[in-house]
């Protein structure tokens, strides 16, 4: 192919990489001024040159060089760039070349010129509110790798479509990917110097599990797609966008800048995947000069942004006039929930604060367990780490987890540390749904796995870090307990407002919106000793949207391990308070009623319902026959 055969006019500086515009291909990289640059092309499956397009000087504004091709037959052809002859593997490629195979030193990587056609039927973001999300944080390769998941496309895109159904019984409405863009999961050895005769010893390649490296943040993954021919990495990605939006689950990604990545980078990055792919919230940390260029994006303003934290300054967050779009996505929660459940002293002040904890500003993500950190079987099961297969001598990841073993240490078959373990995680399951906040689950923690003790597992790419499908009958009782806790915190807007509880009766409904109690109804005793206390809602608040009247709730927790007495508030309109289901409880349900007073086991949480009286529900029924 000659360059005769083509015609080579100025490009579009805005559009950099590779962009397929009708017949033409835009090509654009950025250099220091004076620098000589090149397209250089690549037949398909060849690391041979096949052609090289220099830039003429009328086709560089600035520090950026820009030409467009007309006549270029792309789909035979891959791409880079050579500037000053150092060849240069383009950081905006929409695709890439040569990182088919996961966990491999790649030894020649282009571009992929990609046409972005594909057939969205009418796809869009869903736009759910922060006060309607079940977050469900996932890594795309160990979620279906393991031989349990029996899913048919292990360890890809296709795999997490398999899993569409299990999803949505499950009542998510949003899944976090943890980095699925073109990540350097292995770097080249590098060569260290050693006295040893002179010689050079190679530094082993470390796998990057989890993604947190340098990489091109515009492509997707190619070994998390099934199918890799012809850049088929972008066309699953979008399908796996597309089967999700249709079965009403959103989709997050997280990315990673390395410090000092420029700020124009990250915002192209963020507005190529918001815009071609349709996804529906980005979850980011960068500096704050940064994050605040992101947070006050036009384009980003009705996609959902999670970030460690954003400013407390609420004059900040005008700019998008009520619409709440940020969330705070950090330990908080996580910290004191551990705490209080095995048993800490003078918890009760913090507990209450981060059950109630929704800022009209920007929310909150409420967890238990996360990627570095014990899975929540494992706080539940270990006292100390146990990080050995990292290669570090047991010298990385968090030194101080919040666990209790609940007796020994590690796997046991003991039936009592067994059915202590099994309702600590239910604690936890319900200290995240029952708050305020968006709550998030971690893969696999609704069934119980376990990293062995392995809260940092970052370069483990086998059954240590993959999501363990286990149908064992403590999994399958924590997976139908988490299932119906999900539906009941649907089911009780209550729960998740979209504003934080005033702890009064601004409305005048006869109740408090939140109200605390302890022993004696109406007197939380918040000191120091105290383990023990419960939270009302008035359900006449979550009147909204023509939304009918909700019964009041009443959420007691005992972290003390000993019974304790809770007393009762008397309920709007001659309600009688029912216990629902309590964690103490190994069915998950119980219809027991309670008058003013009653007790819960040690080390348990009970939820209980204002329901109307028997007559006054006959008369209802009877008003509605006539």
């Amino acid at each position: 192919m000659e360059i005769k055969n083509m015609r080579v006019e100025r490009g579009n500086p805005l559009m950099m990489g590779a962009t397929v515009v009708g017949e033409n291909v835009n090509f654009a990289i950025t250099a220091k001024l004076g620098s000589t640059c090149e397209v250089v092309l690549y037949e398909k499956g060849s690391n041979q040159e096949a052609l090289r397009i220099p830039f003429a000087s009328a086709q560089v504004i600035g520090n950026v060089f820009a030409m467009s091709v007309s006549g270029l037959d792309y789909t035979k052809y891959d791409y880079n760039f050579s500037v000053d002859g150092e060849i240069i593997t383009d950081t905006y490629a929409k695709a890439v070349a040569g990182k088919e195979k996961w966990g491999e030193v790649p030894e020649n990587i282009k571009g992929v010129i990609v046409n972005h056609e594909f057939d969205w039927q009418g796809d869009a973001p869903l736009g759910y509110p922060f006060d309607e999300t079940i977050l469900y944080r996932l890594h795309v390769r160990g979620f279906t790798k393991h031989t349990s998941s029996k899913s048919r496309h292990k360890g890809t895109y296709l795999g997490i479509i398999d899993k569409i159904p299990y999803l949505k019984k499950l009542g998510i409405t949003m899944v976090e990917l943890m980095p699925a863009y073109e990540f350097n999961e292995v770097k080249p050895p590098i060569e260290l110097p050693t006295s040893m005769r002179g010689q050079f010893l190679m530094e082993r390649p470390v796998l990057n599990y989890w993604g947190y490296t340098d990489g091109y943040a515009f492509a997707p993954k190619a070994s998390y797609a099934y199918s890799t021919a012809h850049g088929g990495q972008v066309e699953e990605f979008k399908y796996l966008v597309r089967q999700l939006h249709k079965n009403g689950i959103e989709i997050s990604m997280e990315f990673f800048f390395p410090k000092d990545t420029n700020p124009t980078y990250i915002l192209d990055a963020l507005h190529y995947w918001v815009m071609e792919y349709h996804i529906d919230g980005i979850h980011v940390n960068c500096e704050e000069a940064v994050m605040k260029m992101i947070q006050t994006d036009n384009l980003l303003c009705t996609t959902k942004i999670f970030t460690y934290s954003f400013p407390s300054n609420a004059d900040f967050y005008h700019h998008y006039d009520g619409n709440r779009n940020l969330a705070n996505f950090n330990d908080d929660f996580m910290v004191t929930a551990r705490k209080f459940i095995k048993g800490d002293e003078d918890m009760l002040n913090m507990v209450s604060y981060k059950i109630k904890a929704n800022p009209s500003g920007v929310t909150v993500v409420n967890y238990v367990a996360n990627h570095n950190t014990f899975t929540l079987y494992d706080m539940v099961s270990y006292d100390r780490k146990y990080n050995e297969d990292n290669g570090e001598n047991n010298q990385d990841g968090a030194v101080y987890n919040y666990s209790w073993n609940c007796g020994i240490e590690g796997d046991t078959r003991k039936r009592t540390v067994m059915e202590l373990r099994k309702k600590q995680i239910k604690n936890a399951l319900c200290m995240v749904l029952l708050s305020q906040g968006v709550p998030m689950i971690y893969a696999g923690d609704e069934m119980c796995n376990s990293q062995k003790g392995n809260n940092n597992p970052y370069c483990l790419d086998n059954e240590i870090s993959w999501t363990n499908w286990n149908t064992t009958a403590i999994a399958k009782e924590t997976l139908a307990f988490t299932r119906m806790l999900i539906q009941f915190r649907k089911a009780h807007k209550v729960l998740h407002m979209n504003r934080e509880p005033e702890q009064m009766d601004y409305k005048s409904y006869g109740l408090p919106d939140l109200s605390y109690h302890g022993s004696k109804a109406w007197y939380a005793d918040f000191s120091n000793f105290n383990r023990h206390f419960s939270v009302m809602y008035c359900g006449k608040y979550a009147l909204e949207g023509g939304r009918p009247e909700e019964p009041d709730l009443m959420i007691a927790y005992n972290m003390f391990w000993q019974p304790m007495e809770f007393g009762v508030p008397s309920a709007r309109g001659r309600r009688q308070w029912k216990i629902v289901f309590s964690t103490e409880n190994p069915k998950n349900v119980c219809e027991k009623d309670v008058d003013k007073v009653f007790s819960i086991a040690g080390r348990s949480i009970a939820v209980l319902v204002a329901e109307a009286p028997v007559e006054t529900k006959r008369k209802a029924s009877k008003k509605v026959k006539k």
